[in-house]
């Protein structure tokens, strides 16, 4: 089953990120609590992990590095068991 990976934003009222960087690739074994990537507020330059909710394979990026996305985008998806 697919998980997706959504941004939640709860330490900034920043309207718009920019992607850092994947800390994992597409194919890695990720957990529950593991960093999957940094993003970074486009307003104030706060730069924020997004933590895995779930524990498998992280199937797919669909967000890429240095795209801009907002809370609620989709960034990638996790298969679970």
């Amino acid at each position: 089953m697919l998980k997706d990976i959504i941004l939640e934003t709860t330490e900034t009222d920043a309207s718009e990120f920019t992607i850092s960087y994947w800390k994992v690739d597409a194919g890695a074994a990720v957990h529950e609590g593991d960093e999957l990537l940094v993003v970074e507020s486009v307003e104030d330059k706060t730069a924020l992990a997004v933590i895995s909710r779930h524990t498998g394979t992280l199937a797919e990026i669909l967000a890429q590095e240095d795209a801009t996305v907002a809370p609620g985008d989709r960034l990638g998806r996790i298969e679970v068991e």
